[in-house]
């Protein structure tokens, strides 16, 4: 089944896009647009909706956040419909050459992301007409993943820097040390209004970075607790209370896992 829901701001326009084989989609994803600038794709499943909702707009860049299949799958066919020109960072363009395997959960979810080697890299800044974004580094979820910060305006176009304040599971190279720092860096930031790329926030966004800064350094904390007494990963995650998402662990083939989040943990504090 394929839902869109628009959203609605005065000047940002954004619509959400849905897809699962079935029933209800459980996730959707923005596509942001603002002054002539498209942040991100949305993913293969919903190219079709996506072009029919977007194809009017007058599209003169697209900066993609970072190389997650559901923010960079439609690269090449915005590219072909607009003519625009398309940003990202040099750590994403990297990655894009090659696409990393999905999970098949991933796969149904979101489909493939194609392989795209033909950037222009932008780290720092972008311009509008009107507006000036600074690219700030985010990294933890992704280790390319960026986020667009138009100060005057008190914007934060945050890709998947927060999603939820609880978090169930991780993939399976995430980083919660580095989502930490990212948290903190992003919230000393002047803003007001979150265009999270899955759930946008438009009434206090930092307390909710907090909050999930806070689940998060709690989650790490417990975690080397255990560890320094001896237990193993498994162990940890059972004397935590933690449960699995079973439907999302069996069809990732354990891709996506609460005990990734441990594991991250352990990673971390190795290094």
């Amino acid at each position: 089944m394929k839902r869109i829901k628009a959203f609605k701001h005065p000047i940002v326009k954004g619509n959400a896009f849905g897809s699962w084989l079935f029933g209800e989609p459980s996730m959707y994803v923005y596509v942001w647009y603002i002054d002539g600038l498209l942040i991100d794709t949305g993913h293969r499943r919903m190219r079709k909706e996506i072009l029919e909702t977007i194809g009017d707009w007058q599209v003169d860049k697209l900066y993609v956040t970072h190389h997650h299949e559901d923010h960079s799958a439609n690269i090449k066919v915005i590219k072909k419909h607009f003519n625009c020109q398309v940003l990202t960072s040099s750590k994403c363009a990297e990655i894009m050459k090659k696409p990393p395997s999905l999970s098949p959960a991933q796969h149904f979810m979101w489909g493939l992301a194609d392989s795209y080697d033909n950037f222009t890299i932008e780290n720092d800044r972008i311009e509008t007409k009107n507006y000036s974004f600074q690219i700030l580094p985010i990294p933890g979820h992704a280790s390319d993943m960026v986020c667009l910060h138009e100060e005057t305006q008190g914007w934060l176009f945050s890709a998947d820097l927060y999603l939820h304040h609880y978090v169930k599971y991780f993939m399976r190279s995430e980083s919660m040390r580095e989502s930490i720092k990212s948290l903190a860096r992003v919230k000393a930031l002047d803003f007001d209004t979150m265009f999270c790329a899955h759930n946008p926030q438009l009434d206090n966004p930092k307390a909710l970075l907090q909050r999930k800064q806070q689940f998060f350094e709690d989650f790490y904390g417990n975690v080397i607790e255990r560890h320094d007494k001896g237990m193993s990963e498994k162990e940890i995650f059972t004397d935590m209370g933690l449960h699995e998402a079973g439907r999302i662990k069996w069809m990732s083939l354990g891709a996506l896992s609460g005990l990734n989040m441990v594991r991250s943990v352990l990673r971390d504090e190795s290094l």
